[in-house]
Formats: C-alpha cells, structure tokens, sequence
C-alpha cells in the first residue's frame, strides 16, 4: 500500500508541476501580446490624450489621463490579462516592483506605460485542477496496481509450473560403468564407488529382475545360470574399459558378502531418498528356518525406467 501512496503523491505532484509551469509561460506569452495590443492602441489614441508636452509647452491635464487609463482597463477587464497602472508617470494606484513598464516610441519623445497582471487564479480552479490531477493520479496508480497483479499472477504460474516440473523429475540409481560409481540422475555431485564383484553382480540382478519381475531368488539355492551370464557380461565390459585384469570372479560364492557390499552403497547413496529402497535395496532375510528359507533378495519392484547405465 505505501508504495501506491508513494506513486499516487509523485504522480500528482508532477503533474500539478507540469500543468502549472505551462499555464504560467502561456499566460506570461499572452500578458506579452496584449501588451504590445495595448500600447498600440495608446500609440493610436495619443492625439486624444492629454497628455504634457514640452516640446509643444503644453502641461496636459492628471485627471483626463487617469480618467483614460480607467476606460482603457474596462475594456482590458474582458481578457484578464493585464491593466495599464501608468500613463507618462500619471497612475492610478500605486506602482511596485512587480510591475512591467514599456517605452513606448512618440514621434517627440518616449512615453513610459506602466502594466500589472490582471490575471489571478481562483480558488474554484485551483479545486478544478487538483481534482483533475488527483483523478488522473488514480488512473495511473490503477493501472500500475493492475499490472503487478498481472505480473504476481504469472509469477505464480511460472513458479508453479516450475514447481510442477520439479515434482516430474523422478530420482533414479545411475551406474558409471567408466568409473564403477553409483548415482543419483538429480545430483551429479553425488557418487559411490562399488567394488567390480559386487558392482557387475548388482548390474545382473537390476537387468535379470526388470525381465523377471516375479522371480524369487533365494540364498539357499543356485544362482540362476541367466543371471551369472549377466554378471560376467557386465565384468567382461569392466575387463574392456580397463578396469581389471583378474581373472572372471566366481559369483556363487560369498553371496551374502556381495550382497552387504551392495546394500552398504545404496545406504551411503540413498541416505536422503530413503523411499527409493523398496525398488533398489536388495531385501534382507529376517529370523531363521522356514522364513529364511523362503526369503527372496530379487527387486521386486524395479522396472528398465528405474535404471541408467553409462558404459554399457
């Protein structure tokens, strides 16, 4: 709200400024021709004037004069703009600082005419024109408070488009086959390393559960011959980036021990997206026996969109 006060008092003052400093030069232009106006027609009424003359010893008559100079501004009334205070020294009221005297040329000598503005503001046109300021000053501040809401309206749009676009971007695991990093699509600066057994093996089960969602792979029994194929595919593409040059890793064994490498790293990497562990987090087998024994370390729940691999 201050602001518009602010815009309403700026735009006011400056157009009052504005208004007045124009009214006032047109006024002084016009004060300027009816002067000239007016002392042409004295020039013209001179053989009529009793004015002195001491060329011709003739002393002129005061009351004849001021009795001109009081018809003349009758008739000056019309325009408003000037009167005439002074005719050859011969005035009617007194004459001040403020007022303008002009030479005007006789054939036998100057004669000096003195004039004051007649024009004066009223108190009615001074309301007039601040009303009509004022109302133009609303104008404006409407017009400004229509375009922030305008704007505020398009920034909150935008932000929530933006907000929409955000919400889009689904975090997925991104496996960097060049460096043997885990990581996140939505934080590049975010990665952790994963040893080749563990690495190549994690890679299998992700490919061999996408195809076989429902699987159920438990510890107690063989590795499935399809996914040990995976796993030493993804070691024999590790061997060509020249990451390794040990012989195939048997991956049978030590299961569990791969297995805890791999969960340590998504514990490390998923630590601010915990969510994302019921589709990449290789489940754990709770209690013992029978429950053990049907305990399934598969990713039920992952899918090819789940998953992007550099270096394949």
């Amino acid at each position: 709200m201050k602001k518009y006060i602010s815009i309403f008092c700026s735009v006011l003052s400056m157009l009052l400024a504005v208004f007045f400093t124009a009214n006032t030069l047109q006024t002084q232009q016009q004060e300027r021709i009816a002067q000239l106006q007016i002392l042409n027609r004295i020039a013209l009424d001179l053989p009529h004037i009793n004015l002195a003359n001491a060329f011709l010893s003739h002393s002129g008559n005061e009351d004849d004069i001021k009795q001109y100079i009081v018809q003349l501004n009758q008739q000056l009334a019309v325009i408003n703009l000037v009167e005439v205070i002074a005719i050859d020294g011969i005035a009617n009221k007194a004459i001040d600082e403020g007022m303008t005297t002009i030479e005007l040329v006789a054939p036998s000598r100057n004669i000096a005419v003195v004039f004051s503005p007649a024009h004066q503001y009223s108190a009615a046109f001074f309301i007039v024109v601040l009303l009509f300021a004022a109302l133009a000053s609303v104008s404006i501040v409407a017009l400004v408070r229509i375009r922030d809401i305008k704007m505020n309206k398009l920034s909150a749009v935008v932000s929530q488009n933006n907000s929409e676009q955000a919400e889009q971007v689904v975090s997925v695991i991104r496996i960097d086959l060049n460096n043997k990093t885990l990581g996140l699509n939505t934080n590049n600066e975010l990665a952790v390393a994963l040893a080749n057994k563990p690495l190549c093996f994690y890679l299998a089960l992700i490919e061999f559960c996408v195809a076989h969602p429902n699987v159920t792979l438990n510890q107690n029994k063989d590795l499935p011959d399809e996914l040990i194929e995976l796993a030493n595919k993804y070691f024999y593409r590790l061997t060509q980036l020249g990451h390794t040059i040990r012989k195939r890793p048997n991956f049978s064994n030590s299961l569990e021990k791969t297995l805890s490498e791999i969960r340590a790293a998504l514990d490390e990497l998923l630590i601010e997206n915990p969510e994302l562990k019921d589709i990449y987090y290789p489940p754990k087998a709770h209690g013992e026996g029978s429950r053990s024994r049907l305990h399934s370390y598969g990713l039920s729940n992952i899918k090819s969109v789940d998953i992007e691999v550099i270096g394949k």
